[in-house]
């Protein structure tokens, strides 16, 4: 009886086990789906899809993270140089373009710039390596021109700076004659520089200044010339003696007596004229200046001496010395000989033997 009791309390007990056996598997194996459940959904949340687009295919990565850079690396490419140009989220993609990179070489006179670049216009791929381009630089191609494959860009920077200076202008030397003078002596004043500023603009290639051009010049200040004075007047003689201690033919004496040279000519005088002069005496008339006539009033063409001028006169030839003159007659002779004087003589006799000859009139007054 109690081994019946016990076979039946074993094969209850068994029955008791076996079905939490049964029970724990069941219950274990929801845990493991639930838990997995959670899992997938985690990490799916974390996944990042890209399409990787080099120009010619497109390529699917999925990343636990979302950087393009490690997106590219994960993929085969034709060529290692290449340049990410654009990412943009889109469908749940993030579509990453990526461009192939190639050389550009830049002639820059005589230096040969490489650039590594990818497709840019040539304004672009000289701007990555520092040219600001503007409307005066020379390009060949042409700065909106489309590079996509290796290439040689002609580059020359040209610019165009203003800039000014100030600089002397040398004074010349001028020659002046001058009657003041006496003849060959020379007297030079020193003149003085003058001053402009000039206004100018260089064409700047390359750094290399090729041309200038000057915009403007203003004088800031006159340049004076020097000045070389020579002189071409008669050398003056000392003088020796006067009027008054020499025979003179004319009676008249003037005020302050007339100092002449060793010559016999006036050391000081206006002028000098050389002219025909003829003898004249008594008519019983007036000078034409109401005075009366004796010698030293002259007869003169009124026209090229006036009334009143006093003289010295002595003949050419130096027989003569008439002495001092005014002139207060006119002559007969002013349309045929307009140029001539006659001397008043006291007698006809002394008229016939002075006759006609060329005298020297020294204007003194």
């Amino acid at each position: 009886m109690i081994s019946k009791i016990k076979t039946i309390a074993n094969n209850t007990l068994c029955s008791t086990l076996d079905f939490a056996s049964k029970y724990s598997r069941i219950l274990l194996a929801l845990i493991l789906c639930i838990a997995s459940m959670f899992s997938f959904s985690v990490i799916g949340a974390n996944v990042s899809s890209f399409r990787i687009f080099d120009g010619k295919t497109t390529k699917i990565v999925h990343l636990l993270n979302d950087s393009p850079e490690q997106a590219v690396r994960c993929v085969t490419l034709e060529s290692g140089d290449y340049e990410i140009v654009d990412t943009k989220n889109e469908d749940g993609y993030i579509n990453v373009t990526v461009n192939y990179s190639f050389p550009v070489y830049i002639a820059v006179g005589d230096e040969i710039i490489e650039v590594m670049t990818v497709k840019s216009t040539v304004k672009e791929i000289l701007e990555q390596v520092g040219f600001k381009v503007d409307k005066y630089d020379l390009l060949d191609p042409s700065a909106d021109t489309v590079i996509d494959s290796e290439a040689i860009i002609q580059y020359s920077d040209v610019e165009y700076v203003k800039d000014s200076y100030t600089e002397s202008v040398p004074c010349k030397t001028k020659t002046v004659y001058s009657s003041k003078k006496l003849k060959g002596t020379k007297t030079f004043i020193k003149g003085e520089d003058g001053k402009k500023k000039v206004t100018y603009t260089n064409k700047v290639v390359n750094g290399n200044v090729v041309s200038t051009t000057v915009e403007d010049v203003t004088v800031l200040s006159n340049a004076v010339s020097n000045k070389t004075i020579v002189g071409t007047g008669a050398k003056k003689s000392k003088a020796v003696t006067t009027s008054k201690n020499v025979k003179t033919v004319s009676v008249l004496s003037p005020k302050k007596a007339i100092k002449l040279d060793k010559s016999g000519a006036p050391v000081n005088y206006k002028k000098k004229i050389t002219v025909e002069a003829t003898g004249y005496t008594y008519t019983g008339h007036r000078c034409s200046t109401g005075v009366s006539p004796k010698p030293g009033y002259i007869a003169v063409n009124p026209r090229y001496i006036p009334y009143g001028t006093k003289m010295y006169i002595r003949s050419k030839d130096g027989r003569y010395n008439y002495g001092y003159a005014i002139a207060a007659d006119t002559g007969g002779f002013v349309k045929s000989r307009p140029t001539n004087v006659d001397l008043f003589f006291a007698s006809r006799s002394a008229c016939v033997a002075f006759g006609r000859r060329d005298v020297e009139i020294f204007i003194i007054g």
